[in-house]
């Protein structure tokens, strides 16, 4: 009996053992270069240095992040970081006789490499999914245009309500969309989005 007993101990501490030392596969983390996409026709060099890039517009307030991380997955700091989008209309600023600036901003990378924006969910045009653009640069050399994407389900949901609703879902699922469809690997270029009990969304970015 007590034989039995050493021998199940035994087997248990081997057991624990390799359960403290196994390290799944899919938790490796992901450093892959953050593939390139077309800048679009709404860019504007003037862009100004901010945080808050609401600028009076209209929609539900969101918090977005991005980390930019090198293909080692260490934070880059000092990253310069550039975004767009559209407005709850799905209109870009600084384009088509547009003065203004709204819903755009840079900012640069703390030690974390993150850059946090405050903005409204962008707003979808006809013939594209909604999206946004983005710009990295690195010791002053642009080093990435690219664009992120969000999940239609979670899109839906939030334009069924306040500024979006009048004009109701995208007419461009993800599926559908040219540029999406294109990627090698959306799921790297798809956003983090939670809704509750704001609207907070994340993504991130990997340079060479």
């Amino acid at each position: 009996m007590i034989n039995k007993m050493l021998i199940s101990i035994s087997t248990i501490t081997v057991l624990f053992a390799s359960i403290l030392s196994f390290t799944p596969h899919a938790s490796a983390a992901s450093c892959t270069a953050t593939e390139a996409l077309t800048e679009g026709p709404y860019y504007s060099t003037n862009t100004p240095v901010r945080s808050n890039i609401i600028s009076s517009q209209v929609g539900t307030k969101t918090t977005f992040t991005i980390s930019v991380v090198d293909t080692s997955c260490k934070p880059v700091k000092g990253a310069r970081v550039d975004i767009w989008h559209a407005n709850a209309a799905g209109k870009y600023s600084a384009v088509d006789g547009n003065s203004q600036n709204f819903l755009r901003g840079t900012q640069t990378t703390n030690a974390k490499g993150q850059v946090t924006f405050t903005t409204i969910y962008p707003g979808w045009y006809p013939g594209r999914t909604m999206h946004v653009h983005f710009k990295v640069w690195k010791n002053g050399e642009q080093v990435l245009t690219s664009q992120f994407f969000a999940n239609d389900a979670i899109n839906a949901k939030i334009y069924a309500t306040g500024a979006y609703a009048s004009r109701g879902n995208q007419d461009t699922l993800l599926a559908a969309d040219r540029i999406y469809t294109g990627l090698s690997n959306p799921a790297a270029l798809t956003l983090s989005v939670k809704i509750a009990p704001t609207i907070t969304v994340s993504g991130k970015v990997v340079i060479a």
